[in-house]
């Protein structure tokens, strides 16, 4: 039996169904005949006609990532995300077949992961960028959309158990309407001193209040982090690894991959540090009084 995924068509809000063949999925289609056809890759764009602000990552980008994600660069935060699934979002579980929701999900690398530890739970991957999308759609439990963070979200009102947001734009008055109360948010950023040795590559800097600037913007609708977790390590690099890590964010939209690549190798040999914070925000449980009439 098929899994009955919760996504509402842009148009007109009623629950989407997916048809497949034998093979593949095909499309996504309401009762008013709306149709959104899955590109070959498995992922379904819904914002077929629409128009949106930013660029999403190009492919060379997530080829980036990809390899930055293969060599374990960020093997903690992988680790760390499937702990707090076993440790506080099981506590509270009131569902034997979690949802999860990864929005800015890029190639989907930790959603898989979670969906690997994690065999009754499924995930929807949420991003702009068709490139990561389509790996994202390669897990049989995950379903890839394209879709724009800073709009409202296309899923019906108390929907997720858990959702990630990892070094990706945040809509959180959204994120609490589609979390079901209880629910637990997992926000991933970087702290000041992350990658700071490849700066002269031209790796951007990190802010210095970003992580009171998360608790501010997260406040209104979820209070104060249930917990916070800092995740620091020194990795080993090559400068294909560096530049790597440099063409993947957002400089990756306007630096020249020959010129990073020149300017990694002229780096001193050594490790490069990575540094992040792990924040995690429980949806109050008064908010069942308003999903339980």
């Amino acid at each position: 039996m098929r899994f009955s995924w919760p996504v509402l068509c842009p148009h007109c809000s009623a629950l989407l169904s997916l048809e497949h063949d034998e093979h593949r999925l095909r499309a996504a289609v309401c009762p008013a005949g709306h149709r959104f056809d899955a590109a070959r890759q498995g992922y379904v764009n819904l914002l077929a006609g629409r128009r949106v602000k930013f660029r999403p990552d190009t492919a060379p980008m997530i080829m980036a990532r990809e390899r930055v994600q293969q060599a374990g660069v960020f093997a903690q935060l992988s680790q760390a995300l499937c702990t707090v699934l076993i440790e506080e979002l099981q506590s509270e579980l009131r569902s034997s077949a979690p949802l999860i929701l990864d929005c800015g999900a890029g190639t989907g690398h930790y959603l898989h992961r979670l969906l690997q530890d994690h065999p009754q739970a499924h995930g929807i991957a949420v991003d702009l960028s068709p490139a990561g999308l389509k790996r994202a759609a390669k897990h049989p439990r995950a379903l890839a959309l394209t879709w724009d963070l800073w709009q409202p979200l296309p899923f019906p009102d108390a929907t997720a158990d858990l959702l990630l947001n990892i070094f990706a734009p945040r809509n959180p008055p959204e994120y609490a309407r589609a979390l079901r109360p209880l629910g637990l948010v997992a926000v991933a950023l970087p702290r000041p001193d992350h990658l700071l040795q490849l700066r002269a590559a031209g790796l951007l800097g990190q802010h210095q209040e970003k992580r009171a600037q998360l608790i501010q913007q997260m406040q209104p609708q979820f209070g104060e982090p249930l917990a916070h977790r800092r995740l620091s390590s020194q990795m080993p690099w090559s400068t294909d690894l560096a530049a790597d890590l440099v063409l993947m964010g957002p400089a990756g939209h306007h630096l020249d991959p020959v010129e990073v690549r020149s300017r990694a190798a002229a780096l001193p040999t050594g490790q490069v540090t990575v540094d992040l914070d792990l924040l995690l925000w429980r949806k109050p449980a008064s908010d069942l009084d308003s999903t339980s009439g």
